[in-house]
Parts: structure tokens; sequence; C-alpha cells
């Protein structure tokens, strides 16, 4: 029996893969348009700034339903919820323990009341939704119209997600250019950014849904509001290494399961088409 993955991604095309790129495009110009009228001096509401980055949700939603492709296309769908929220929930113990207690034993946690708590997990969720929705349910999916065997749609997704970040991060004040020492840092976040997605990814693949990853987004985001200006543990270079390196062995260890557990299936649908 072939995976839901694997029947979803099969439906796409070249056309879908354009489609995609394209939605990359869009969505990293709406962000650069929107950052550099704020830096103009234009003042912009925060939920304006919030709208303008879920254009891009909204636009693929009326694409995949004009397409007839449902949004089961983009991951949003109740096949096996509960085993996707539970794995959500399982790898949730990555950021929990990594973005947050750690760092918060370590450095000290940012005191902040019920309200303030409250606020930041909602905000955290507006800020990973649109991300997830966008890359990983719909981007990276159609990239495999493109690339029609193995992986390699991944770390091209992870590639694309991670290249978006920049020109935000530039123009906020966030990356700095001028010397080697600065390019390898950007080079650092850059790298972070394409493992972390790697990491969800690995997350959405096992049941192409989109909630266990933007529960797991949302938490990571959250954990970050919780310890931010904290020390990182035993150095930054260090903890950098540690906390990546717990990541890319969570989304390596799914991935090996999920390539066992597909090809047995194959095995197992394969064996009963020979005995009928």
């Amino acid at each position: 029996m072939e995976s839901r993955f694997g029947k979803e991604i099969s439906r796409f095309g070249k056309k879908d893969g354009i489609l995609a790129l394209c939605m990359f495009l869009f969505s990293t110009l709406l962000i650069v348009a929107s950052i550099t009228v704020r830096n103009m001096g234009f003042p912009m509401p925060w939920f304006v700034a919030r709208i303008i980055e879920y254009i891009p949700v909204v636009t693929i939603i009326v694409i995949v339903l004009h397409n007839k492709q449902g949004l089961s296309s983009i991951g949003i769908h109740k096949e096996k919820l509960w085993p996707a929220i539970r794995l959500g929930l399982l790898f949730s113990l990555i950021p929990i323990i990594f973005r947050g207690l750690i760092p918060g034993f370590y450095g000290g946690f940012n005191r902040l009341s019920l309200g303030a708590i409250i606020s930041a997990f909602a905000i955290s969720l507006l800020f990973a939704a649109w991300e997830d929705i966008l890359y990983a349910g719909f981007i990276t999916p159609r990239l495999y119209g493109f690339i029609k065997s193995g992986w390699f749609a991944i770390p091209l997704g992870a590639l694309l997600f991670a290249i978006m970040h920049v020109p935000a991060w530039v123009l906020n004040g966030g990356m700095h250019f001028g010397s080697w020492e600065l390019l390898g840092l950007n080079g650092l976040q850059i790298l972070r950014w394409c493992i972390g997605f790697t990491f969800y990814f690995a997350v959405f693949r096992k049941y192409y849904s989109i909630v266990p990853v933007i529960l797991i987004h949302t938490i990571n985001n959250f954990m970050w509001d919780l310890t931010s200006g904290a020390p990182e543990p035993f150095g930054m270079e260090n903890w950098w290494i540690i906390s990546n390196a717990a990541r890319l062995l969570a989304a390596g260890t799914l991935f090996f399961h999920i390539y066992k557990s597909e090809k047995k299936e194959q095995q197992n649908s394969l064996t009963t088409r020979r005995n009928k």
C-alpha cells in the first residue's frame, strides 16, 4: 500500500513545481515590501503585518481548491490525526529541552505574566503556521514535480525556507555583511534554518499532516520567548552544535523509520499480490 505522502506527491507535475517556486518568490517579496515600508517610516499596525504574511497562505488555499487538489494536498486533513498529534508532542520534546529547559535553567527564564505567556504563545502560533503551511505543506511537496526520485526535494525546500528568512533579517539588522567572519556567521544561521526545516519536514512526511509541524514549530518559537537573552549553555558555538545535532539526529531517526516502514509496506503489498 502506497503511503499518504507517496499518493499526494505522485499527483504533482512540473507546473506544480513552477508554482511552488513562484509562491516562494511571492512570499519573500511580500515580506521584503512590508519591512521596507516600515523602515521608511510609514506606520504599520501589528495585525496588518500578520495579514500580509498570510496572503500567500490564502492564495495557495484558493489555488489548491481551484485545481481540485483539496486541502489534504497541503497537509490539512483528519486522517491519522491523533497519531500525528502524538508524534508532534513527542518531537516537541526537542525544542522544550534544548530551546527551553536547559537554556532556562542555565541562564534564567524570562519573567512573564500569564497574559504575556498567552500572548507569546499566540504570536508564536501565528508566526509558525503560515511558514509551515506554505513551505512544508505546499512548496516542498510540489518540488517533487521537478524531482521525481528520492528525497532530493527536501534539501531544496529547506534551502528555500532558509533563503526566505535572509532578506528580512538583513533589513531588520539581524544579518550584516562586510567581513569573512560575518559571512561565516550568516552561513551558520542559514544552516540552522535548513536543519530546522528538515526536522519539521520529517514530522510532516510521516503522516503528510501539517498539524504536528505547526505544534512543534510553535513550541520552538515559544521556548525562545521564554529564554531569549539568556546566555548559551557551554558557550554559543558549542551549544549551537549540540542543539542542532539533536534536531538532526531526531530527523534522521524519523526519516530512517519512515523509509523502513514504507519499504516493509511495499514488500507486504507485493507479497499479497503474488498470493492472489
